[in-house]
């Protein structure tokens, strides 16, 4: 009786271990003249990693991002996020799905400025906010973000 119960709070623990580690990936980011912690949330259809600055940062035109990534990914929509708007809903998006070379560092280079910005965000899966990405493509996680004006 001890040897089923201990087995079911094994393969419970290890279940829920799974669940946990499949939806939330805490990772150390690093953002140049930021900072803040990055997370994932998400699933198969769709799939958000993203840093939360510790404080919003002024984005200038003409910064360029390099978000190094790690995953499967082969496109992602990239978004920077300004304080007090709500995650849900699809603002702050640039506007084009972006191919994840095989380094792994996605560059975006900002067309105008992004002020107030409490979030940078990597959507992946197969949709983001009813924009689709890939019906095959796979998951991304944020790595580092890197900020620098373009040369």
């Amino acid at each position: 009786m001890m040897k089923n119960i201990f087995l079911a709070i094994i393969f419970t623990s290890i279940t829920l271990m799974g669940c946990v580690s499949a939806y939330a990936v805490p990772l150390e980011g690093k953002i140049i003249g930021a900072s803040g912690g990055v997370n994932s949330l998400g699933g198969i259809l769709w799939y958000s990693s993203y840093m939360n600055l510790d404080t919003p940062r002024n984005f200038l035109k003409g910064e360029q991002l390099k978000i190094t990534l790690r995953g499967k990914a082969r496109w992602v929509y990239v978004r920077l996020l300004p304080e007090g708007a709500k995650a849900t809903i699809p603002i702050g998006i640039i506007d084009k799905r972006i191919h994840v070379p095989q380094n792994k560092v996605v560059t975006v280079r900002l067309e105008s400025p992004r002020p107030n910005i409490r979030q940078v965000s990597v959507h992946s899966g197969r949709q983001a906010f009813g924009r689709g990405i890939s019906l095959f493509n796979d998951n991304a996680d944020i790595v580092s973000i890197d900020v620098s004006m373009e040369k």
